[in-house]
């Protein structure tokens, strides 16, 4: 469950271990708690709607998002020996998981294996309305979170209103969960490389590295050339 959305009752919580110092995915961590020590539920409140504040820049959203992907990585560390694969189609939290992490290589390799291809003299055009049908989907999929959200606020005229404006998004979405699932891999890349903490490197100090990187390596090249 993500902190920012999420309730809990208070005898479930006091319950728990608290917050945990193992993990930045403190609140999935709680959720791992409640279900796998305590044995409690987690349901949805389908009448509950939570306000919070938008993320303001790149620089925001690839700290952010790195911290999510770190937390779950540490948290499905921490209970491995409750997390199995068997389990995918009767626990939402195995499958949460899958998704959230092992399809997510499928999509990496699918932009390199793409690059390959086209090197192998694959059609590029082929390649490219392979690409035009993804996207497509992509949107598709994401109209249906539209209607979705239509009927669950039903009840709530003002918000309804409001999201349906806002649904134009739903043809870029599949853009942002591009960048996104770079991010989250960077996080997943991190999560091995680094200690955690709760505030990452950001985009800048990413991209300012990475360039030292790459301009040290041609400068190896280089040099073997000669």
């Amino acid at each position: 469950m993500s902190g920012a959305f999420s309730a809990f009752r208070k005898e479930a919580l006091m319950s728990t271990f608290l917050y945990s110092t193992s993990t930045v995915g403190e609140d999935t961590d709680m959720t791992f708690q409640l279900r796998d020590r305590l044995k409690r539920k987690v349901i949805l409140c389908p009448d509950a709607i939570f306000y919070v504040e938008p993320i303001e820049n790149l620089g925001e959203l690839y700290t952010q998002r790195q911290r999510w992907q770190r937390g779950e990585i540490e948290v499905d560390h921490n209970y491995s020996n409750s997390v199995e694969l068997k389990h995918f189609f009767k626990d939402f939290l195995v499958r949460r998981m899958v998704i959230d992490h092992t399809f997510l290589f499928p999509r990496m390799i699918w932009i390199f294996a793409s690059l390959v291809l086209l090197m192998l003299n694959y059609s590029p055009i082929l390649l490219g309305m392979s690409y035009v049908i993804i996207y497509i989907l992509y949107v598709f999929m994401e109209l249906m979170n539209l209607i979705c959200s239509q009927l669950m606020l039903r009840d709530f005229t003002e918000e309804r209103h409001f999201f349906l404006k806002q649904g134009w998004v739903a043809f870029t979405m599949p853009i942002y969960n591009f960048i996104c699932a770079w991010i989250r891999f960077v996080g997943i890349i991190n999560s091995m490389t680094k200690s955690s903490k709760w505030n990452s490197q950001n985009f800048d100090d990413e991209r300012h590295n990475l360039g030292i990187v790459f301009k040290d390596d041609f400068e190896k090249l280089k040099k073997r050339g000669k």
